[in-house]
């Protein structure tokens, strides 16, 4: 049954990317011109927010934050890999690739690579942070609106 979690979940774990994607931009590189990365990451954490956040809150407060956690990992695991497609693509265009099997390897290491810049104490405190605010914070709009689907 679809119920109000799931588009709150979406929308504030898609906010929390946009700024989480921002914090991040310094750390990959101060001098870079990042484009729509934060779009994209926005976009991501909609969906992680839509599809596995929003279907998991209401259980219990602590499991909630878990989830809230998890699903703040998951949105950066999520766009590390879709980003590293685009680069796998364009170093591909660039002839840096001579085989697929290159590309295949080249993946996997574009992707620990942009994940490996977001290993930044201060940066991994923000994420744990802000996934715990999150997902307690979804817990109480779930708990109002139950309450408020059970009046009536």
């Amino acid at each position: 049954m679809f119920t109000l979690i799931r588009p709150v979940a979406a929308l504030l774990m898609a906010v929390f990317a946009y700024y989480a994607a921002k914090a991040y931009e310094p750390l990959y590189d101060p001098q870079a011109y990042m484009g729509t990365f934060a779009a994209w990451t926005a976009l991501m954490g909609l969906l992680v927010g839509w599809v596995f956040v929003g279907g998991r809150i209401g259980r219990a407060w602590w499991f909630s934050i878990y989830i809230g956690i998890q699903g703040v990992a998951m949105t950066g695991v999520f766009i590390a890999m879709v980003m590293a497609v685009r680069e796998v693509f364009i170093l591909g265009y660039r002839r840096r690739f001579r085989e697929v099997m290159d590309a295949f390897t080249g993946y996997f290491d574009i992707v620990i690579n942009w994940l490996g810049k977001a290993m930044d104490q201060d940066y991994l405190i923000f994420l744990a942070t802000g996934g715990a605010v999150i997902g307690f914070a979804l817990h109480l709009v779930w708990m109002l609106l139950e309450r408020r689907r059970n009046d009536r």
